[in-house]
């Protein structure tokens, strides 16, 4: 298999991880909750997952890239509310609902400076 610039790229490893650590939680909350909660954690996950996938292709354009970002930024903050809201149902604990928001946390600093690198690229500045 031919191997692609995304597995080097630092966001695109720690998000796959997230995933990873998320599927793991979210098959411990009640059925009750299958297609609701899990299943808009899980979308939201995959949506963002794309997102940074297609922004790291994005080359001619920072505009557009800068938008995606923020685009992804965004999606990060509903998953922070959901993340909060299965700790407030208690579909998680507090550790988890602190790895979890970690993780997040770390991800959203990491899509920060990729947002500053891409403007200040734009500008003609070191990133």
């Amino acid at each position: 298999m031919a191997t692609t610039k995304q597995p080097s790229l630092l966001i695109y490893q720690k998000y796959v991880d997230l995933i990873q650590y998320a599927y793991e939680l979210l098959k411990k909350y009640p059925k009750a909750e299958k297609y609701a909660m899990t299943a808009h954690i899980k979308e939201s996950m995959f949506a963002a997952l794309k997102t940074i996938l297609r922004a790291n292709k994005i080359y001619r354009n920072p505009q557009v890239r800068v938008d995606m970002l923020n685009t992804l930024d965004a999606e990060l903050h509903v998953q922070k509310v959901l993340v909060r809201l299965s700790h407030q149902q208690r579909y998680i604990n507090n550790n988890n609902y602190l790895e979890w928001s970690k993780r997040l946390d770390e991800i959203g600093r990491l899509v920060g400076g990729w947002i500053k690198a891409t403007v200040g690229g734009a500008n003609g500045k070191n990133p």
